[in-house]
């Protein structure tokens, strides 16, 4: 990668982690489900618009409109909701590292159902020490206090992110990234407007505007244009070297939390993280590839 692209794969990174110091702030005063809701509204509608712009249409069909549905919940309406709710019980830097655990699970699911990925020693050291590494992150106290749902809400929604990455990259095989995305967003509006209805009926009271600032950019800029960002990235450079993004989400997440909401930082939950990523890149094998980067320096 060139110094440039290297640099936006950084910031794509801030971008992402700067995601769940926002939705702190954002659910003190805002519902989650009605948070999701115009989260993702927002966001259908910059991405279609780009689709427009760029001359690009979606493609129809009840096939690929239910792959739509199918991966919109899985990738974004479970997991936006229990991120959410999570929230409301746990410090953004905890979400931040739990979340981190998606590759984990995508691993795990892989293994199981021998989808294109063989069983060997690394892995299974890779997966036992990422998952030692969320036992450490949680901690003692947290396990036994009533953190330990915000924590599962976490978990979950990781579990999701994972499931929902590789049935879509089957399924979307082969199209502009762009237009899986934007179908899924305007697939999951459709369902995450009358579920937050239902939920919340319609706000009457007016959030506070740092609540109604921190939607604005995360709807804006953490998902439409981190996704617009990330898909350039991923034509530049290949999917490969663009999932590398997901070692820096978490740290940052932790920066933000501690240097902007005062979060005390755990040291538990830094060592934790660093086993996590240390597991990740061993169940990977994403540690081979680092050995000529480190050479080189």
């Amino acid at each position: 990668m060139t110094a440039r692209q290297t640099g936006l794969l950084v910031l794509l990174g801030a971008i992402w982690g700067a995601a769940f110091m926002l939705i702190k702030i954002a659910v003190t005063d805002i519902e989650p489900a009605t948070l999701v809701a115009v989260r993702i509204a927002i966001t259908a509608l910059i991405l279609y618009g780009v689709m427009r712009v760029s001359g690009i249409s979606l493609p129809g069909g009840s096939k690929i409109w239910k792959d739509f549905y199918f991966v919109g919940m899985l990738g974004l309406v479970v997991p936006f909701l229990l991120i959410g709710w999570g929230q409301r019980l746990i410090p953004s830097s905890t979400t931040a590292i739990l979340g981190a655990t998606t590759p984990l699970f995508a691993a795990i699911i892989n293994l199981i159902t021998r989808n294109d990925e063989r069983i060997n020693t690394e892995r299974v050291i890779g997966l036992i020490m990422g998952f030692a590494g969320v036992m450490i992150a949680i901690g003692i106290e947290g396990a036994q206090s009533g953190n330990i749902w915000g924590e599962l809400c976490v978990l979950g929604a990781a579990v999701c992110y994972a499931l929902s990455a590789l049935y879509g990259r089957r399924a979307f095989s082969g199209m502009q990234p762009i237009i899986p995305s934007t179908g899924q967003m305007i697939a999951s509006t459709s369902l995450l407007i009358p579920i937050a209805l239902i939920w919340n009926g319609i706000p009457t009271v007016m959030p506070a505007p740092s609540s109604l600032i921190a939607l604005v950019i995360l709807a804006v800029f953490c998902t439409a244009i981190a996704y617009i960002l990330y898909y350039r990235l991923m034509d530049a450079v290949g999917a490969t070297k663009v999932s590398m993004v997901s070692y820096l989400v978490a740290p940052f997440g932790v920066v933000y939390g501690a240097a902007i909401l005062s979060e005390p930082i755990a040291p538990n939950a830094i060592a934790g993280l660093v086993v996590i990523i240390v597991g990740i890149l061993i169940a990977g094998g994403t540690w081979r590839s680092l050995i000529p980067l480190v050479r080189r320096a």
